[in-house]
């Protein structure tokens, strides 16, 4: 008898050229659109990590393990309150209003300069270039300079 056997579905994204808010989107999108965003990407489950917003499309990821701080591969740190880290197209940002200029350091602008791919691999971000590893070690997850709290 054969057994059942598991592939993992690996969803990829392409990118178009332009400049972008990476982080986590709930710093970017402005309250008043947030719902609407999640509910056009049925919440950016797995399969489906493209939402759009105001006539934009904003592609975020699942972080492996929800909120935290996660660095990238340069050492750049990126806060997550909403368990997802994507791209927010500065225009949507800037037509808005968005909050990202009052939340400094939440994210940052990037700009690729031809499309890109975009995907997940198990916890590990990729977009374009920059990879964000959001696993769980302890040098991902927390700041040295957040406060520790005794659980006891």
């Amino acid at each position: 008898m054969k057994k059942m056997q598991i592939s993992k579905v690996d969803v990829r994204v392409t990118v178009q050229a332009g400049e972008y808010y990476l982080g986590d989107p709930c710093y970017t999108v402005p309250d008043h659109l947030w719902h609407k965003l999640l509910d056009s990407a049925n919440y950016f489950e797995a399969n489906t990590p493209i939402g759009t917003v105001e006539g934009h499309e904003v592609l975020a990821f699942s972080t492996k393990y929800g909120d935290g701080t996660y660095r990238d591969q340069q050492g750049v740190k990126y806060p997550v309150d909403a368990g997802l880290i994507g791209l927010v197209p500065v225009e949507l940002v800037e037509k808005t209003e968005g909050d990202a200029a009052k939340k400094s350091g939440c994210s940052r602008i990037i700009k690729f300069d031809r499309a890109v791919t975009c995907y997940s691999d198990d916890g590990v971000l990729h977009f374009g270039d920059y990879v964000i590893d959001t696993r769980g070690s302890d040098d991902n997850l927390f700041d040295d300079d957040e406060e520790n709290f005794d659980e006891s």
